[in-house]
């Protein structure tokens, strides 16, 4: 009879997808979620974190099963954005991250963002967080009138080499 119960019970979460059983208590990050591309595409939670059921019931008091450190962001971006992390990968801020070096550099969600797209304004002020001494040629106004982010008018997005 119990054993019945609880099955009665566990239905309704057993046909919930991943989002929606995290956004019970990461009701931002799901907000964020729904705007985003990836959750257009069918993507959810598990996607990057994995079905995290033991997080799920320890009511949050355990690590969901997977965070993506730093380091590992070029090959989880990469497994379904393989242009993108494969140049990212030759650039330095790519090396530095894969090198696990204690210089800090841009990973994807630095200028992407984590659970929300970051808008262009939001990705020129990351660059800027760590290149707030520019050369003068940087400092000029960017040649297209319609240009959001100064910084990919000269350099390219993923390996941020100085466009030819």
């Amino acid at each position: 009879m119990i054993a019945a119960l609880l099955f009665l019970l566990a239905l309704p979460v057993a046909g919930q997808k991943v989002h929606e059983l995290c956004a019970a208590c990461h009701n931002q990050h799901f907000d964020d979620l729904q705007k985003h591309k990836h959750f257009a595409k069918g993507m959810s939670c598990d996607a990057c974190h994995g079905e995290s059921k033991a997080h799920r019931e320890a009511g949050g008091n355990q690590l969901p099963d997977k965070v993506a450190a730093p380091a590992e962001q070029p090959t989880l971006c990469g497994s379904c954005h393989a242009d993108q992390g494969k140049a990212y990968s030759t650039s330095k801020h790519g090396k530095a991250v894969v090198a696990r070096s204690a210089v800090r550099a841009a990973t994807c969600t630095t200028c992407h963002g984590t659970h929300a797209a970051r808008a262009p304004a939001g990705i020129q002020q990351q660059c800027n967080r760590c290149h707030q001494t520019l050369p003068e040629s940087c400092k000029k106004p960017p040649p297209a009138a319609t240009a959001k982010v100064a910084c990919v008018n000269c350099h390219d997005q993923h390996t941020l080499a100085v466009k030819r």
